[in-house]
C-alpha cells in the first residue's frame, strides 16, 4: 500500500478550501486526523499538522480583522500559497480557471489517489468511466458554449436540463446511461464544491435518472439443471466455465472475487475472501454443487477451482452452455433509449452473463426466505433499497409467495382451532 497525501480541509460557513500538506501518510496510520504511533515519523508529523492547522486560522481572522468580512475561497487560499509557514517552499497552488480545467486535474490526480472507503488505488474500470464522462461533457461544452470558458457560475439547474437533454435527445443514450453520466458528472461537482469553487448550486440536485433493468438470473432448477449438464463430448472450455459460474451462482462472490479465489481462502467448509471493489471480508460456505467442483479439479489446479477466464469469454460460452442447458424461455425486456420506449423479446440463453450467477445467488435465498440481511452481507449491500432493485423476483413469484403465505396462514388457524376444540 503506497502512502497517499494529507490535506488540509479549511472550512467556514458553507465554503472550503483545500490545501495540501505537503505530509504523505499510509492510510492505517491514519485515524482521527492524527497519525498514529506505528508512524516511524509521527511526532514530527503531528506538530507539523497541527501548526499548520493553527496557522489557517490565525490568517483567515487576519484577514477578517483587517477588512471586516470573511475571505473569498480564491482570496484564502492566496493568503496560505504566500504564508511561509503555510507555504515553506514558495510553491503557488494554482487554481483550475474553469469547470474542464478542474476536471481534468482531478482525472490526473485520481491515477495516483486511493479510494477514501477502501484505502485502495482507484479501480481502473472507474477511471474509465470518469474519462468517458469527461469525453461527453467536452463534446457538450464545445457543441452548445462556443468552447467559451466553462465557468463555475454556469452550473446550475439550467445546465442540468439542458445536459440531459443532450444525452438523450442528441447522444440517444439509454435512460440508465443517461442516470450513469451525470451520476459521474455530480461526483466531479461535489469535489468541486469541496474545494469552493461552487457556492450558489448544489450538485446534489443533480439527479441520476434510473430505470428498472429487465436482468435474469436462474432459479434452483435451472442452476441444477447447467450444473447436471454433462458436457463430456463438448469443448472443455465449456465445462471449465459452467463450473465458474456455479462456484459464482453459490458464493454470491462477484466475477473479479470468485475467479480469484486462492488456496488459502478455503478452510473448514467456508470461503473468506476480501472483495476487490469494496475491500470487505465475506465469508461464505462452500455449497454442495461448489464441493463437488473442487473435488473434480483436486490435484489438478492449486485451490481445485478450474483456472479462470477473461469476463468477456465467459460470457460467450455461457450463452453456448445456455443452449445446450434449454433455457430458451422469451424474456421481454422493455427500456428506454433516445427518450423512446422499446420492447424486445430474446431467448433467456442469449442473457445468461457472469454477472446473472451472483444476481441468481441473491434472488433465489430472498425467494427461500434467508434474511435479507445476511444475503446483503454476502453480496455487499449496504441497504435494504439497494439489494430490492438488485433481485429480480417477477409479479408471478410474488403472487405465489403470497398465495403460500395465504396457504400457510389458514392450515396454522386449523390446527389452532382443533387444539381449542380439544
Amino acid at each position: 500500500m503506497q502512502p497517499t497525501p494529507i490535506v488540509l480541509y479549511f472550512r467556514y460557513e458553507k465554503k472550503t478550501v483545500k490545501y495540501p500538506t505537503g505530509e504523505n501518510v499510509l492510510p492505517s496510520h491514519w485515524k482521527n486526523e492524527c497519525v498514529l504511533k506505528k508512524d516511524s515519523c509521527q511526532v514530527e508529523k503531528n506538530a507539523r499538522l497541527s501548526k499548520l492547522k493553527d496557522t489557517a486560522s490565525d490568517i483567515f481572522r487576519r484577514f477578517v480583522n483587517d477588512y471586516h468580512r470573511q475571505p473569498s475561497t480564491d482570496e484564502l487560499r492566496n493568503e496560505f500559497d504566500h504564508h511561509a509557514a503555510m507555504n515553506p517552499k514558495g510553491v503557488a497552488v494554482e487554481k483550475p480557471l474553469d469547470l474542464m480545467g478542474f476536471i481534468d486535474q482531478y482525472l490526473q490526480d485520481a491515477k495516483t489517489r486511493l479510494n477514501e472507503r477502501t484505502g485502495k488505488p482507484i479501480q481502473k474500470v472507474t477511471l474509465l468511466v470518469y474519462e468517458q464522462a469527461y469525453r461527453i461533457l467536452k463534446e457538450f461544452k464545445d457543441l452548445h458554449y462556443k468552447r467559451r470558458p466553462f465557468s463555475f457560475e454556469q452550473i446550475n439547474h439550467g445546465f442540468y436540463t439542458k445536459f440531459q437533454q443532450f444525452l438523450i435527445a442528441e447522444k440517444k443514450f439509454s435512460t440508465n446511461t443517461v442516470g450513469k453520466h451525470i451520476r459521474t458528472i455530480k461526483t466531479f461537482l461535489l469535489e468541486a464544491q469541496e474545494c469552493g469553487h461552487l457556492s450558489d448550486f448544489s450538485p446534489r440536485k443533480f439527479r441520476g435518472i434510473e430505470e428498472r433493468t429487465d436482468a435474469i438470473y436462474l432459479n434452483a432448477g435451472e442452476l441444477n439443471a447447467f450444473f447436471e449438464l454433462d458436457l463430456r463430448k463438448q469443448p472443455p472450455r465449456l465445462q471449465r466455465v459452467r463450473d465458474l459460474f456455479i462456484v459464482g451462482a453459490w458464493t454470491g462472490l462477484r466475477f473479479s472475487d470468485f475467479t480469484r479465489i486462492k488456496q488459502e481462502n478455503i478452510k473448514d467448509g467456508f470461503i473468506t475472501i476480501q472483495t476487490q471493489k469494496t475491500n470487505e471480508t465475506v465469508v461464505v460456505p462452500i455449497h454442495d454443487h461448489v464441493q463437488a467442483i473442487m473435488n473434480r479439479y483436486e490435484g489438478i489446479t492449486e485451490n481445485s477451482l478450474p483456472v479462470p477466464l477473461s469476463n468477456q469469454r465467459m460470457n460467450d460460452y455461457l450463452k453456448e452452455i445456455a443452449v445446450l442447458a434449454n433455457l430458451n424461455e422469451p424474456i421481454t425486456e422493455t427500456h428506454t433509449k433516445g427518450g423512446q420506449t422499446f420492447t424486445k423479446t430474446t431467448p433467456k440463453h442469449e442473457l445468461v452473463t457472469t454477472h446473472t450467477a451472483r444476481r441468481s445467488f441473491a434472488t433465489n435465498h430472498y425467494l427461500a426466505r434467508f434474511p435479507t440481511i445476511s444475503i446483503m452481507k454476502i453480496t455487499g449491500h449496504r441497504t435494504e433499497k439497494a439489494f430490492m432493485k438488485y433481485i429480480k423476483v417477477t409479479p408471478r413469484e410474488h403472487a405465489e409467495a403470497l398465495k403460500d403465505h395465504w396457504k400457510q396462514a389458514s392450515q396454522l388457524a386449523k390446527e389452532t382451532k382443533v387444539l381449542k376444540l380439544a
